[in-house]
């Protein structure tokens, strides 16, 4: 097997085998800021696209 440089290890930890745990409160508020942010960013985009802004 070619060596990438990575342990098998690394390599089963990046999704051959992924283990589901239960979304915690912090990671629920991530995601949200995460939503909002990208949402926000898409409207600013599209209004400068459509002529609102600008």
């Amino acid at each position: 097997m070619a060596d990438l440089g990575i342990s098998h290890t690394h390599a089963d930890h990046y999704g051959s085998v992924r283990s589901k745990k239960p979304a915690t409160a912090k990671s629920r508020l991530h995601f949200a800021i995460n939503v909002t942010l990208i949402g926000a960013a898409f409207a600013f985009v599209a209004a400068v696209v459509c002529g609102v802004i600008g």
